[in-house]
């Protein structure tokens, strides 16, 4: 019962992180749209930090689901 429970809770963070990074992928996006000269490869850098988060994300959730 216990495993259930944390396996569920488990399950619900990594959806809830994975929609925070939506919302912040987002943010870079716009910060890439709004940013000029030497300071767009610091925020390309971040934009591709953000998205290789997201997919290891992905790869644990997808983790989870075979393991449970």
């Amino acid at each position: 019962m216990l495993d259930e429970t944390r396996e569920g809770e488990r399950r619900e963070t990594i959806d809830e992180l994975s929609d925070l990074l939506v919302v912040v992928q987002e943010m870079g996006r716009r910060l890439a749209d709004e940013t000029h000269g030497d300071a767009y490869s610091q925020v390309g850098e971040l934009n591709e930090l953000l998205h290789q988060a997201r997919l290891q994300l992905t790869r644990i959730k997808d983790g989870a689901v075979e393991g449970g």
